[in-house]
């Protein structure tokens, strides 16, 4: 009887820690406030717990974004008694602070709330309507991303980073919510590589220095006329054949023989026909990276 109880026990020692073994997350996440920044290292006093505070190693693969506008930044931009959001690990070391390697950061005033978020996608469900729904690898929230917000959604993968922008979530696990906005985020450069900062785009081996850049409603808008005519392309107003179209005032574009709707529409502002960076990668297939970080 007594072998049997200790057997009994046995089992259920195991069974508990199998299913704690579950429930470890693949990913942390955390905020709070920068108490130093080495350039290749940024300790943050964590708001949260379990640990006061961790040292976030910056690498190659680390994305660093401004809070608000999803730009990215450089690791020196990230100043002492910012505030940041961050995902890291789950591997720590056992020292005091505990260090590991950073995902992503969210840096932004102090009090600021992002109005998105990153995500780590684990898994993607495509879905009869043309819809994607795709879950994050803690398994924790469900986004569904429609083909007029991100009409790339087919080709998601796990393993893909994205910053996703949506209002309201449901209080279940995994929660689910809507995107109404997404970007896929990259290393390296781009085909078209925009600093917000400089106000410069470079593209093509060329540099337009000094051009208009306009941010409205979360979207970064740029000239048409001197950003298609660098990559080559004819501007032209006229009803013929054409290999991408867009109409001011309509979220409807034009590519190839093809229609793709996006959130965002061109708009004529101060004489200048400005367009929604995400034409730039959806209708004219380049692909794009805007950047905050300070040259």
């Amino acid at each position: 009887m007594k072998k049997m109880l200790i057997a009994a026990l046995c089992l259920l020692t195991l069974s508990g820690s199998a299913m704690a073994a579950q429930n470890v997350p693949k990913e942390l996440q955390m905020s709070g406030t920068v108490t130093e920044n080495t350039g290749s290292m940024i300790t943050v006093k964590n708001s949260n717990k379990p640990f006061d505070s961790v040292a976030l190693h910056i690498t190659d693969n680390t994305y660093i974004l401004q809070s608000g506008t999803g730009y990215y930044l450089g690791a020196n931009d990230v100043k002492k008694d910012g505030h940041v959001s961050a995902w890291y690990g789950p591997a720590l070391t056992r020292s005091l602070p505990p260090q590991g390697n950073a995902d992503a950061i969210i840096y932004g005033p102090e009090g600021s709330r992002p109005t998105f978020t990153y995500f780590n996608i684990g898994k993607v469900e495509p879905r009869e309507d043309g819809s994607v729904r795709v879950l994050n690898v803690n398994e924790t929230q469900y986004v569904t991303l429609l083909p007029e917000v991100y009409p790339e959604a087919a080709e998601l993968k796990p393993g893909d980073k994205m910053l996703l922008w949506y209002e309201i979530s449901t209080l279940s696990l995994p929660g689910q919510a809507t995107a109404t906005k997404a970007v896929l985020l990259q290393q390296g450069l781009a085909d078209i590589n925009i600093s917000t900062t400089a106000g410069v785009i470079a593209l093509n081996g060329k540099e337009l220095a000094d051009v208009k850049l306009v941010n409205k409603n979360n979207t970064l808008y740029v000239p048409l006329r001197a950003v298609a005519e660098a990559l080559g392309y004819t501007v032209v107003v006229y009803d013929g054949p054409r290999s991408a179209v867009c109409t001011i005032n309509s979220n409807e574009y034009g590519k190839q023989r093809m229609r793709i709707k996006l959130q965002n529409k061109p708009e004529l502002i101060d004489g200048v026909t400005m367009v929604p960076v995400e034409m730039l990668d959806y209708v004219m297939g380049y692909s794009v990276k805007v950047s905050a970080a300070h040259i």
